[in-house]
């Protein structure tokens, strides 16, 4: 589907005034290019002087391809630098951030993304209007305009246990029948006619799952002793983590864990499905607890004082950033070997799924590589190469098992990924203004750099959530994720039941 669209230069391209009405969704286009190859991505690119522009800036060579490709093209179609735009002959309005109007005007429409330019690209529209003659574009055709040859597709006969009705219920929904309702959306979305309703289909099913993920790496911070169930368990789960049986026949044990069932360090617990509720569309999940933040009981003086005797036993919950800082720099991390070893012990079991956030989704990533089974990450820790087999197992996994969630701009991301103009603005932004000048910007820039490419990057397909709000750390919290995450689900279901 993808193949159908082609990427250019908003400034540098030649684009046709019935283009712009075509240009997709820079949210949708780049959930898109999370499953493309970079040599796919880079084919995209129909413009002359756009395919040289992104050829030089990610230095495409004849030795290969820059690995920043795909994020540099993403970051660019979030900031309308690039547009994406649809090319499949005969199709109708896209629906995306622009349509043109009975007399040719494009005119901007939905909910635009953060800061993205649409005075700048109704202005190319205009200059591309005179480069045409003054040639505007075709009024874009909605739905409620076409006329068909056939009747409109009643509901679709649901399967056993799918959507049971169209029929208006009276009174809020279960969570049964949310499910259900999205289902059925994303099944009308896929045999769409439209394109925008096929790739909001495609989304919308990615976080369909993905949220309830998000919600469990969420849940888990809320434990407070492993040996009894965690609170606030989200609907449509179970925790199963002190229920031995069922933890066997998933090959693990209650004590694998935790690390002190008193109040432990290293944390993840095991969920199970509502088959009620999920049908067999959901799997039992084991997720990891991230890092939380420092506490000093006795005091930050305290604290201190005994830190600069090598003694850290002032600062509780110490040991999660110890263990992530290790693992990101290839040293051993106890966390780490206990998440491998649970990678080890599902590695046989037929369905199941794993997820965390921040050092959590670190572990997860690990559990992944050597289990071979999905993970859902969530502003993820970097994982090291050789930390799978530190610990005698063998990575049977793979990235592309991975589905790594992060939103634009948080914390974690931020100081694990080289981004060059992205972190040179950042730096820039927070020296005084006496510093805000290139001889200012160029030590702290470079050593940001550098200490980048030292850590590694979070595995998997990076799906980039924009629209957080707050500082850097305000973007890391888990809470940010599923807002964003559920946003997105709100904007897809308008799509699709737009083209019904």
């Amino acid at each position: 589907m993808f193949s159908r669209l082609k990427l250019l230069y908003i400034a540098d391209d030649i684009i046709s005034p019935d283009e712009f009405p075509r240009i997709v969704s820079p949210s949708r286009a780049c959930h898109g290019l999370s499953y493309m190859p970079d040599k796919d991505i880079l084919s995209l690119f129909s413009g002359f002087r756009g395919g040289e522009r992104i050829r030089r800036e990610v230095g495409v060579t004849q030795n290969g391809i820059s690995s920043n490709l795909r994020a540099r093209v993403q970051s660019d179609l979030m900031s309308g630098v690039v547009v994406a735009v649809e090319t499949r002959p005969g199709v109708l309005a896209t629906m995306g951030p622009f349509y043109a109007d009975i007399d040719g005007y494009l005119i901007p429409q939905g909910r635009q993304e953060p800061n993205y330019p649409v005075d700048k690209i109704v202005r190319r529209y205009e200059e591309a209007v005179k480069s045409y003659g003054g040639r505007r574009a075709r009024p874009s055709v909605f739905p409620a305009q076409v006329t068909r040859a056939k009747p409109a597709l009643g509901p679709d006969i649901p399967a056993q246990g799918g959507r049971a009705s169209q029929s208006v219920v009276s009174g809020p929904l279960t969570k049964a029948q949310r499910w259900q309702e999205r289902k059925y959306l994303i099944g009308r979305g896929q045999r769409s006619i439209y394109p925008d309703a096929r790739i909001a289909s495609e989304r919308l099913a990615a976080n369909n799952v993905a949220v309830e993920k998000a919600k469990l790496a969420e849940n888990i911070y809320k434990t407070t002793n492993p040996l009894k169930e965690t609170p606030g368990v989200p609907e449509g789960w179970k925790d199963i983590s002190n229920d031995e049986l069922a933890l066997n026949k998933l090959g693990l044990k209650s004590s694998m864990l935790y690390d002190n069932n008193l109040s432990p360090d290293f944390l993840a617990r095991v969920y199970q499905p509502d088959r009620g509720i999920f049908g067999k569309e959901m799997n039992p999940t084991v997720v990891f607890r991230g890092s939380r933040a420092p506490e000093f009981p006795q005091g930050i003086g305290s604290a201190a004082k005994k830190a600069l005797k090598g003694d850290l036993s002032g600062i509780k919950n110490v040991n999660d950033w110890i263990n992530n800082g290790a693992q990101g720099i290839g040293k051993s991390s106890e966390y780490y070997k206990k998440a491998v070893e649970i990678g080890d012990g599902i590695s046989k079991t037929p369905s199941i799924d794993i997820s965390g956030h921040s050092l959590g989704g670190g572990m997860a990533s690990a559990a992944s590589m050597t289990s071979g089974k999905p993970a859902w990450t969530f502003n993820a820790a970097g994982l090291h190469h050789g930390t799978v087999g530190r610990y005698g197992s063998e990575m049977i996994g793979s990235a592309k098992n991975i589905q790594a969630y992060r939103v634009e701009g948080e914390l974690l991301t931020t100081l694990q990924e080289v981004n060059n103009e992205s972190d040179y603005e950042l730096i820039k932004n927070a020296l005084p203004d006496s510093l805000q000048k290139p001889w200012g910007v160029a030590l702290p820039f470079t050593l940001k750099e550098w200490s980048s490419l030292a850590l590694p990057d979070a595995a998997g397909i990076p799906h980039t959530l924009a629209g957080g709000a707050g500082t850097l750390l305000d973007k890391h919290g888990i809470d940010q994720t599923i807002t964003l995450i559920e946003d997105q689900k709100d904007e897809d279901v308008a799509t699709i039941r737009g083209r019904i």
